[in-house]
């Protein structure tokens, strides 16, 4: 049988062509990828202070383009007292670019607390990543472990704490862009307490963003979430948090602000339980010197935490965190 009027099956010159039986063909995206789930109400998390007490002494060292050593000295009541000592080695660089796989890591000499985080890209678009923690030398080691696959229009991401064959809980997620400012996503959380009982619940997510503005949501059975995110100027944010949960019938409601100047930046915020928050971070000119301040006070139990924190690094590693 032929038809000397269908299509050829290689191009022509005229760019017409039949595609054979089974062949992939790949489509074009113009929206742009949405992020993880875990991350949707990341634009207002970021403008609310990450508050600090007692005094800290942090110091990063460049060994060279991929080599970086660390040391910190806490006073702290939330956090565990003492000397800390670290590093970040990355095994792959391309002119002055990290790549991975990238280790960080530290640890406290006294209690033999550590820390570390494995990073890994095999390839551009997959995402390994593993968090090790031990809070002392006799407890077991706490560990986070994550898969994620992004692509153009979505991201596919699956979680696992703490998996053990008597226990654990794994994430699974995925978020779509739907249209240029549409996103939905939902999530399954898997826990099981013994090798037989296994629970499962269920969320849903979603956002609305354009470049000045975000407003998302995500809704379980246990809670709901709503966040609001805007740039007013361009060196002001405002972000607003609400959660409620069904199960103790609470709501807590947070409004925050960040201010960022040519050598400083501000964060402020105020909650429904009557806290307020400030925090501030200067950065010196003439010298690698970084200086924080941070003080919450609760007015109904007229309670608060002061904390001062200062951090020399040459290298200009963390000026942006």
């Amino acid at each position: 049988m032929s038809c000397k009027g269908c299509p050829p099956y290689e191009k022509d010159k005229s760019a017409i062509f039949f595609p054979r039986c089974f062949q992939w063909i790949r489509g074009a995206c113009t929206k742009k990828n949405p992020g993880n789930v875990e991350n949707l109400h990341g634009l207002s998390r970021n403008v609310m202070p990450k508050f600090f007490d007692g005094l800290e002494l942090d110091y990063m060292h460049r060994l060279g383009p991929h080599k970086y050593i660390t040391g910190s000295w806490i006073l702290s009541h939330m956090k565990a007292a003492g000397f800390r000592f670290g590093g970040l080695y990355t095994f792959r660089l391309t002119n002055d670019v990290l790549l991975t796989p990238t280790i960080i890591g530290d640890i406290h000499p006294s209690t033999q607390a550590a820390n570390l985080n494995i990073l890994y890209y095999p390839y551009e678009c997959l995402r390994l990543e593993a968090t090790l923690q031990r809070s002392s030398e006799k407890t077991p080691v706490d560990s986070q472990y994550t898969i994620e696959l992004t692509r153009p229009c979505d991201t596919w991401s699956a979680n696992f704490y703490n998996v053990r064959k008597d226990n654990g809980r794994c994430t699974l997620s995925v978020m779509r862009a739907i249209t240029q400012h549409w996103a939905l996503g939902g999530e399954m959380l898997l826990e099981w307490n013994s090798p037989e009982k296994l629970s499962t619940d269920f969320a849903l997510a979603a956002r609305y963003s354009h470049h000045n503005f975000a407003v998302a949501a995500s809704a379980s059975r246990i809670g709901l979430d709503i966040s609001y995110w805007q740039r007013i100027y361009p060196q002001i944010q405002m972000a607003n948090l609400l959660a409620y949960n069904y199960i103790t019938n609470k709501t807590i409601a947070t409004v925050g602000y960040q201010w960022n100047f040519s050598d400083s930046a501000v964060h402020a915020m105020l909650d429904s339980d009557a806290s307020v928050g400030f925090m501030w971070t200067k950065y010196l000119n003439n010298f690698p010197l970084q200086m924080g301040l941070s003080v919450i006070m609760s007015i109904p139990t007229d309670r608060f935490a002061f904390g001062m924190r200062f951090v020399v690094d040459p290298s200009g590693y963390r000026r942006d965190n």
